[in-house]
């Protein structure tokens, strides 16, 4: 059956889950970490290798949908986090992969949606891993935790927004805003003003359709060609 991957991607040490699209959330078909070192080169090298990495993932277990946690490029690493997203957006986008990214708090509250955000940690994450995978009593990577989750929830994206067998009503409350949220307001100078905050309308930002995008690109590209060979000799029009 189909297999989601889900990716807690870093340069040291991305996390990693295989979820089968449809056996329960407590099966996982692989997990673990990607590696790098400086023992593997240069920067540039261990990018290409994590890149290579997880696209040996995704053609292992033909995966086409990929739910990931969003890079945060606040802190110290941010330039090496950026690089290695975009070696991994190429990946995606050369295979043609649906992708849907999650911003670390926006996965913490999709995990806990009835408690404050700020009062989310690692521990929680993992814990709560742990319980739906039975590992209480052993080791569970944070990385691959949050990897874990970020293939749940996109898992469930994945079941309503493509598949179409769960409905709005099957959504949580944060689940659903999350997905497909919008907001009106209704006084102030933006009275009247909807903003459109769910994923579903953040293409190209939280969510990527690369198989679309590439065929967009293609067309795109041809009729570029086909306008200049226009130009060069008129006569073609005829």
């Amino acid at each position: 059956m189909p297999c989601i991957l889900g990716l807690d991607p870093s340069l040291k040490k991305a996390g990693y889950v295989v979820l089968d699209i449809d056996k329960p959330d407590t099966t996982v078909e692989e997990k673990g970490l990607l590696k790098t070192s400086t023992e593997d080169g240069i920067l540039v090298q261990r990018l290409v290798k994590q890149a290579s990495q997880i696209e040996s993932l995704l053609i292992k277990y033909n995966i086409s949908f990929v739910g990931m946690e969003a890079p945060y490029f606040g802190g110290g690493s941010a330039e090496i986090l950026y690089a290695l997203n975009q070696f991994i957006h190429k990946m995606y986008f050369d295979l043609g992969t649906y992708v849907i990214c999650f911003p670390p708090q926006m996965l913490k509250k999709l995990v806990f949606p009835d408690v404050k955000v700020s009062e989310i940690h690692k521990p929680h994450m993992i814990d709560r891993a742990k319980t739906m995978l039975g590992l209480q009593g052993r080791i569970l990577a944070e990385d691959v935790a949050d990897a874990y989750w970020a293939g749940i929830f996109g898992k469930r994206f994945y079941n309503w927004h493509i598949r179409k067998i769960l409905s709005d009503q099957d959504l949580g409350k944060y689940e659903f805003d999350t997905f497909k949220g919008t907001h009106t307001f209704v006084k102030g100078s933006q009275k009247g003003i909807t903003e459109y905050s769910g994923i579903i309308y953040r293409e190209n930002e939280l969510f990527f359709d690369f198989k679309e995008i590439k065929r967009r690109t293609n067309n795109a590209t041809q009729s570029a060609k086909k306008i200049r060979s226009l130009k060069r000799d008129p006569s073609l029009q005829k």
